[in-house]
């Protein structure tokens, strides 16, 4: 939570420096839409950190990337826009891939694995959230930089406190002390990860659909086992493999625009031609 809080205040911070002449424009609805947005992201970070404790980052990284199926049925749920047969498909083959990953049992890390898993996929609903609440604020007109800037400070705000209810008692006050390697590693990660990462996506959402953005957003799930393998380490299994590709296939096929109505009747026709 300290190492969170530090990114996205710092993050927050800059914007705020940056975009000051926008924070005259703000009013109640935007800014508690921000709030609203940090809230998601706050326990999005909070379930998906606890639970790489627990899990490997390929596995945590793949388990997130769920997200981009559960948005068309939180949608529906929501805003009573109903799913199409392909992504009851794409849900179906993304909990076997989720199953696969989860209790392959190959990790390491004994029976805490279960809980870690399970963590980052109530992480992944949190993300979800985020992605559809960012659709439907700016489709309201809400300003992106504005909605962006309260996020990010909600989400400091929140986790600094997190982190003086949950780990001051434990881990006392020396542990905030840093050093030049611990100060360069929150940097990478408030300009890289925080700063940047979260700017391009509210951008972004502007011109996509928020399953469109679920979907671009999931390739993390690709970078992050690639990092994990080359730099943590990490093995993969038959099992866990097997997982990721029924995952990822469940990623593209819910995205894939395919009329299956139409093909359906287009093989009809193709099939009377031939007799």
């Amino acid at each position: 939570f300290f190492v969170l809080a530090l990114r996205f205040i710092f993050a927050g911070l800059v914007f705020c420096c940056v975009f000051y002449k926008k924070l005259k424009t703000l009013d109640k609805s935007t800014f508690f839409q921000g709030v609203i947005l940090g809230v998601l992201v706050y326990l999005a970070y909070a379930a998906q950190t606890e639970g790489l404790k627990n899990t490997t980052p390929g596995r945590n990284a793949f388990l997130t990337s769920s997200y981009c199926v559960m948005c068309p049925f939180l949608l529906w749920l929501l805003f009573k826009a109903k799913p199409t047969l392909q992504n009851v498909i794409s849900a179906v083959l993304c909990l076997v891939g989720v199953g696969l990953v989860a209790l392959s049992g190959d990790s390491g890390l004994g029976d805490n694995v279960l809980l870690g898993d399970g963590l980052t996929l109530v992480g992944a609903v949190f993300f979800s959230l985020q992605i559809i609440a960012i659709d439907k604020f700016q489709k309201k007109g809400s300003d992106a930089m504005l909605l962006l800037i309260f996020e990010l400070l909600t989400v400091g705000v929140l986790c600094a406190l997190s982190s003086l209810v949950f780990e001051l008692p434990t881990a006392g006050i020396n542990a905030y002390a840093l050093n030049l390697e611990q100060i360069l590693k929150i940097g990478y990660l408030a300009v890289a990860c925080t700063l940047f990462a979260q700017f391009a996506q509210i951008f972004g959402q502007k011109f996509t659909s928020a399953n469109q953005s679920a979907i671009i957003l999931s390739l993390e799930a690709v970078f992050g086992v690639l990092f994990s393998v080359l730099f943590a380490n990490e093995k993969l299994t038959t099992m866990i493999v097997i997982g990721f590709v029924v995952i990822f296939i469940a990623i593209l096929s819910s995205e894939v625009k395919i009329d299956l109505k139409k093909l359906l009747n287009k093989d009809k026709k193709e099939g009377k031609n031939n007799e």
